[in-house]
């Protein structure tokens, strides 16, 4: 059936009729968001500090760590820990995290990063003295790094002394073991002619003293014939 607008209905005379549609609808229902902690971390992640917006909020910097992406955070990209979000802010240098039972709408998120945009300048001094702190740590890791680097290196240098005084050694060892083995073949050399001196003593009986010239041998006579 056709729905009959107002003014047909004034045209019509039918003032009497009551209307079917009208041209505005009720209010929509807003799905509930609890906020319940905003983290604060640098630019390399590491974490800063925190600000408590309800005492009983379970979630922990460590549920943090857990919840955030292998890939890195993004700007406004929420990511999630059961049924927390994690919706991520970038203000500068800064990350600012806001915990929420519950997702916000993309409008509530424009005007959460520009109040933490403005209050930035309040924000921060609060965590100087982290920032410090922070600051002189990653100092002392980087020197800490850098006398490692140079320890390192000088042991490099030494293995590397090591090495070539070694390739010397292993040089002298080879031409020791050439020598010793040409002193074996000499001593092998002696050694049989020893045992062949021994058996020719025994051969003859005693000790072997200087050898005698052998007696010239007679000549034969020669029988004249008979003429």
């Amino acid at each position: 059936m056709r729905e009959v607008s107002m003014e047909e209905q004034y045209l019509r005379g039918d003032l009497g009729t009551v209307p079917t549609s009208f041209a505005t609808s009720g209010p929509k229902t807003v799905p509930r968001v609890d906020y319940e902690r905003i983290f604060v971390v640098d630019g390399r992640e590491a974490f800063l500090g925190e600000y408590v917006l309800r005492d009983d909020c379970p979630v922990e910097a460590a549920d943090l760590e857990r919840a955030k992406p292998l890939s890195g955070m993004r700007h406004l990209v929420a990511f999630y820990l059961g049924e927390y979000a994690f919706t991520p802010f970038r203000v500068d240098d800064l990350w600012f995290i806001v915990v929420t039972r519950g997702v916000p709408r993309i409008e509530d998120r424009a005007s959460i990063g520009t109040l933490l945009a403005a209050a930035r300048v309040h924000i921060v001094p609060n965590l100087e003295p982290a920032l410090a702190a922070r600051e002189s740590l990653l100092k002392e890791r980087e020197r800490e790094i850098a006398d490692r680097e140079s320890l390192l290196l000088t042991r490099e240098q030494r293995v590397g002394q090591l090495d070539q005084q070694l390739k010397v050694l292993s040089t002298r060892l080879r031409d020791f073991e050439s020598d010793l083995r040409m002193r074996e073949a000499k001593l092998t050399s002696l050694r049989d002619y020893a045992v062949q001196m021994q058996r020719m003593v025994l051969d003859r009986g005693g000790v072997p003293g200087p050898l005698k010239p052998a007696a010239p041998k007679a000549e034969p006579e020669v029988t004249p014939s008979p003429k």
